[in-house]
């Protein structure tokens, strides 16, 4: 059953009775799912030998009910055959619980799921009082007492938890006031179950609490110090680090320890500092007690006085010197990939897991003559370069193999013939990889050159098999260059 305002669709639905009706809207769908670019009012009136204002009330209809779509082209309205799936349909698959409860509080209609939950035989539930069905997750919303208030207040929103088969389970339920398509008023109700979340985040909690345990073990390197660098106290792990003793700080500066490329940025950071934002982020390179630098994240806080002056800061560091050292090496590995990519004599195609287009080299524009304003994802380059095996509707086409059974998603290596965009067939072997991200790795083998030379050669042992002198045959084929 569709929820949805029907208002519109029943003052329109007067204009014809239901005999007259139905036949010609029926035909529009027929003819509109046969035109996949659309067809004005004027077309369809034509194509029916239907009366235009009729149409157009006949297409009313339709556009209400959400079987045909719309689109305006200047002042041309075009419309099409809608793939929209019907809400009912939805409903039915719909992972969630769904009751439909009249005005009467009589269950109208429920989905498969909320059958499964409920464990009570559909014959048992559709048409029965709401108060009446035996169940605790009913028990807990308590319909019947709030009946009168979603009317009046709306949605309202619960979360509970109950033992089902011997089980505790979470459910998040929503009771929404709904108007069904007869004009009864009612109300719908959309449970979801929340068990692994609830889960999910009591896990997350306690592995949170275990984290925080094992850091608060740890130490990260701290230092207070006066805004002209000057330090007041350093923890035992900075004073690890630097190779200098907490009681001994006497004449030690902080920016003495800092790279020298940094320091600037350090200085014009202190100067951000001020009540109203006492603390500010930076990534700075410190010396440790082997003379080697090391990328520390800084979190600095400062400390005023009364009338607002910084009088000292107190910074926390951590060790995110590795994390720098990986950055650098995958933008260098990156910088790598895509030179190597970029002057690669094959073609090279990247995709994601969702089907669209990261990557094509210059080769793959070169030999197919498509870039990725052409070919923006994996439909539009099947489309294009496998017209014959692409097949409506709106589904992802599948290469087929020669028998014309679609192949398996790991079909490296392959050979197909490829539409280009001057439309000519190219004969290609495609090498297919996954990555660890998921996204796949492909480099096509242009075989039509090879494949033309196996060709002539075959022809031309052909010819010298069937001469009476072959090897005459083959020194005269043989002596002369063929023309270029």
């Amino acid at each position: 059953m569709q929820i949805r305002m029907a208002y519109v669709f029943i003052a329109t639905f007067r204009f014809f009775s239901v005999n007259e009706q139905l036949e010609p809207l029926k035909k529009i769908q027929i003819l509109l799912r046969s035109h996949r670019k659309g067809l004005t009012i004027t077309d369809i009136s034509k194509k029916l030998s239907l009366n235009r204002n009729s149409t157009a009330k006949y297409l009313d209809i339709l556009l209400i009910s959400g079987d045909v779509a719309l689109n305006s082209y200047g002042p041309a309205k075009v419309y099409t055959f809608s793939h929209k799936m019907p809400l009912s349909a939805m409903l039915k698959f719909s992972a969630d619980i769904i009751l439909l409860i009249n005005n009467k509080m009589r269950v109208l209609d429920a989905n498969e799921n909320a059958i499964t939950v409920l464990g009570i035989p559909r014959q048992s539930l559709i048409g029965n009082q709401i108060q009446d069905i035996c169940s605790p997750l009913i028990t807990r919303l308590a319909i019947p007492e709030i009946f009168d208030e979603i009317q009046v207040k709306g949605e309202i929103q619960r979360e509970f938890c109950i033992t089902l088969e011997n089980q505790e389970r979470h459910y998040r339920m929503r009771l929404i006031p709904t108007v069904f398509d007869n004009m009864e008023e009612g109300v719908t109700i959309i449970g979801e179950d929340i068990t692994k979340q609830i889960q999910f985040a009591e896990s997350l909690m306690i592995s949170e609490m275990r984290y925080r345990a094992i850091v608060q073990d740890q130490t990260d390197i701290i230092c207070r110090w006066r805004p002209g660098g000057d330090i007041t106290f350093i923890n035992e792990s900075l004073s690890r680090f630097i190779g200098v003793p907490g009681d001994s700080l006497s004449g030690e500066n902080i920016l003495s320890y800092t790279h020298p490329d940094d320091i600037p940025i350090s200085k014009e950071r202190i100067t951000c500092l001020t009540p109203s934002t006492p603390t500010i982020s930076s990534d700075i390179r410190l010396l440790d007690n082997n003379g080697i630098y090391h990328w520390y994240q800084w979190n600095t806080r400062g400390i005023f006085d009364h009338a607002g002056a910084l009088i000292e800061c107190q910074s926390v560091g951590r060790d995110i010197n590795t994390e720098r050292q990986q950055a650098q090496q995958i933008r260098e590995s990156e910088e790598r990939f895509r030179m190597i990519t970029d002057h690669s004599p094959f073609p090279i195609s990247i995709v994601d897991d969702a089907g669209n287009f990261l990557y094509l080299n210059e080769k793959f524009s070169e030999l197919f003559g498509y870039t990725l304003a052409d070919i923006p994802t994996e439909r539009d380059w099947y489309y294009l370069a496998f017209p014959e095996l692409y097949e409506p509707p709106e589904v992802l086409p599948s290469l087929k193999d020669d028998a014309g059974y679609p192949l398996a998603p790991e079909m490296s290596p392959c050979v197909r013939l490829v539409t280009c965009k001057d439309g000519t067939v190219r004969q290609i072997n495609f090498f297919e990889a996954t990555l660890n991200s998921g996204e796949k790795f492909v480099v096509y083998e242009d075989l039509t050159q090879k494949q033309e030379a196996k060709r002539l050669q075959s022809v031309l042992a052909t010819i010298v098999n069937s001469s009476n002198n072959p090897v005459d045959l083959y020194r005269k084929l043989t002596s002369h260059s063929p023309p270029t």
